[in-house]
């Protein structure tokens, strides 16, 4: 089934959250989830996120309570420059779909997963972004140090900056390398810091069309002149 439509990115979703804060592999993670995951027969698609350097999932529970509301099954932990915890984690998720003890048995749709991160936790998503159970990547201030981690894209990929980010320069480098479909928005008054916060709406739009296929999202919010967010900040896209 598919998620409800909604009116508004920037308003919370339909659906209540439950957040286990003891999830994943090491039982060190959070599970944030639609409380009432599976009604109407609704496959709830995945994101599995990677926070900042030095920062946890509790640093972003207000963004991940918002992309859960919408209907995605979020997973966090504490990030790595290494990508292999995502991967443990979405093999993990896997096993709670198919498992009668799990609070999401039967309603994930493993088909319909993306990985992100801010800052390191993007850069732990270039490292695995070759993972072909991938539906899309998403990366928030992070651009890789040496201009080589597009080379390990596969799908659409979600590039979000700051105009007053230290990291814009190295996603602007990254930009350039990039040979799959991508879509770039420099945030005016945005930090470091601030990005992911600033750019969660674009973010909930993103996997509502990528993994939701939203499709009249493509248009709408983001390959227009007058798209959506594109007063937000300088963006770029290509390869559409």
């Amino acid at each position: 089934g598919s998620l409800p439509p909604v009116d508004d990115v920037t308003d919370p979703g339909p659906y209540a959250v439950t957040i286990d804060s003891t999830a994943g592999p090491g039982n060190d993670g959070w599970l944030v989830y639609p409380s009432n995951a599976g009604a109407n027969g609704v496959d709830h698609p995945i994101l599995v996120w990677g926070p900042g350097a030095g920062s946890d999932p509790a640093d972003y529970e207000d963004m991940l309570r918002q992309w859960a509301s919408h209907g995605f099954v979020v997973y966090s932990e504490v990030s790595s420059s290494s990508g292999d915890y995502m991967v443990d984690a979405l093999d993990w998720l896997e096993n709670q779909n198919g498992s009668p003890t799990s609070p999401l048995y039967q309603d994930l749709g493993i088909s319909e997963v993306a990985f992100g991160g801010h800052s390191r936790g993007s850069i732990g998503t270039f490292d695995v972004a070759t993972e072909p159970r991938l539906a899309t990547t998403i990366h928030v201030a992070g651009g890789s140090f040496d201009g080589n981690g597009p080379d390990n894209l596969r799908k659409p990929a979600l590039y979000i900056g700051g105009d007053d980010d230290f990291a814009t320069s190295n996603m602007e480098r990254d930009y350039t390398n990039t040979d799959v479909p991508v879509w770039f928005n420099i945030l005016d008054n945005t930090d470091h810091i601030l990005a992911t916060r600033n750019g969660q709406h674009i973010i909930t739009a993103w996997l509502r069309w990528q993994l939701a296929d939203e499709e009249f999202r493509r248009t709408e919010d983001f390959l227009s002149a007058n798209c959506t967010f594109c007063n937000l900040g300088e963006v770029e896209y290509k390869n559409w």
